[in-house]
């Protein structure tokens, strides 16, 4: 998937699922995305990037991650028997899932059941909102592995409010279009999230190998 912004402070943009065929990108669908409502800034990917001016990824900045990520788990509230479709691992978002945000603890950035680590941080995000924005959804591994507090958390792909709302760090899109990107993902294929201003995507397209897109 590639998601792409018109500038570091840009909230809207578009995202674009590829697939690789015979040594080819073959575009499969494209939608707009909602960002953060700061924008972009770089994030901890898979890829180091050094992007001289460029605003860097920190927690509680309202800035999604710029960079190239893998993506976790999928998400939603629906039971798991009901989510067989997805070709990925579900974690079902009960009640007790939460995400936690607190930099200082040793569950910092990742899913946990707050039945049984009651007291293992100060701060978290509820997973099982009244509000649909993560009724689908999946998990994008920024600062995963080796987690570095303060560089951000909780990063997903869910449910967006409305065109014009950005998220606190996310990429959010219509039900309709996350429910496609769930029902096009397969984990078996290790798929990426590229995510970048466009000018930026340019400069780093051939470097990488990455398809080129059409313009919005």
């Amino acid at each position: 998937m590639v998601v792409v912004s018109n500038g570091w402070d840009n909230l809207q943009g578009k995202l674009y699922a590829f697939n690789r065929i015979h040594g080819h990108w073959v575009l499969k669908f494209s939608n707009a995305i909602v960002l953060g409502s700061k924008g972009l800034g770089v994030g901890d990917g898979i890829e180091p990037f050094t992007l001289p001016g460029a605003p860097i990824k920190h927690e509680g900045d309202k800035k999604s991650p710029a960079g190239i990520f893998t993506i976790g788990t999928a998400f939603g509230y629906a039971d798991k028997k009901d989510a067989t479709w997805i070709k990925d691992h579900y974690v079902r978002a009960s009640d007790t899932l939460i995400c936690v945000d607190d930099s200082k603890s040793a569950y910092y950035n990742t899913l946990a059941r707050k039945d049984t680590v009651k007291s293992a941080y100060d701060s978290f995000e509820e997973m099982h909102l009244k509000k649909d924005y993560y009724k689908w959804g999946l998990f994008i591994n920024h600062n995963s592995g080796k987690i570095v507090p303060g560089d951000g958390s909780c990063i997903f792909m869910h449910i967006w409010g409305n065109v014009s709302e950005g998220t606190d760090g996310c990429t959010a899109m219509t039900e309709r279009n996350i429910l496609r990107v769930l029902h096009w993902i397969n984990a078996k294929d290790n798929p990426l999230l590229v995510q970048l201003p466009r000018a930026e995507y340019r400069k780093l397209r051939k470097v990488y190998g990455l398809p080129r897109l059409m313009k919005f």
